[in-house]
């Protein structure tokens, strides 16, 4: 019995840290995203695309209030970012020493590959507007981040 117990101890453990991942995923891909309207000249753009694009594919229309588009946009990422961070963190954390950090830009470079030839608009990082290499790069790289930042969580709690 005691063997399962450390079994689960580690199990909620590791589900404990991909959280974090994910949580950290959020908030860099969260970033990107913003920072890629930025530069495009409104901060909000690829949210207000994303949403547009999802409730256009309810057969919503959502030119008359932009504002629904940028937080359904906004809610899709946060849905969205979260899984995949936690699902990449679940990959990631059980590897040990320089491994782990090797397997952490193939992940992220898994998830930019994914992206942009096989994955549909709606399970990716910023839906459809983060189809095209220009803009799927800085997700990609901001995905790398947060894993990088989850390994230090990981890190800690091995020592």
């Amino acid at each position: 019995m005691t063997g399962l117990t450390s079994n689960f101890r580690t199990w909620h453990r590791y589900v404990d840290e991909a959280l974090a991942v994910g949580t950290l995923t959020t908030i860099a891909t969260g970033g990107a995203l913003l920072g890629l309207g930025w530069r495009d000249g409104e901060v909000g753009r690829l949210f207000r695309l994303a949403g547009r694009g999802l409730l256009e594919r309810l057969s919503i229309a959502s030119g008359a209030a932009p504002l629904t588009s940028v937080a359904v946009g906004y809610l899709h990422h946060l849905v969205v970012a979260t899984v995949w961070g936690v699902l990449l963190g679940l990959l990631v954390l059980p590897w040990r020493g320089a491994v782990r950090w090797l397997v952490v830009p193939c992940a992220a470079f898994g998830y930019f590959v994914l992206s942009l030839l096989w994955l549909p608009p709606i399970a990716r990082i910023g839906y459809g507007v983060t189809g095209s290499t220009p803009f799927a790069v800085p997700v990609a790289l901001a995905l790398a981040t947060a894993l990088i930042g989850g390994l230090w969580f990981a890190d800690e709690a091995d020592d």
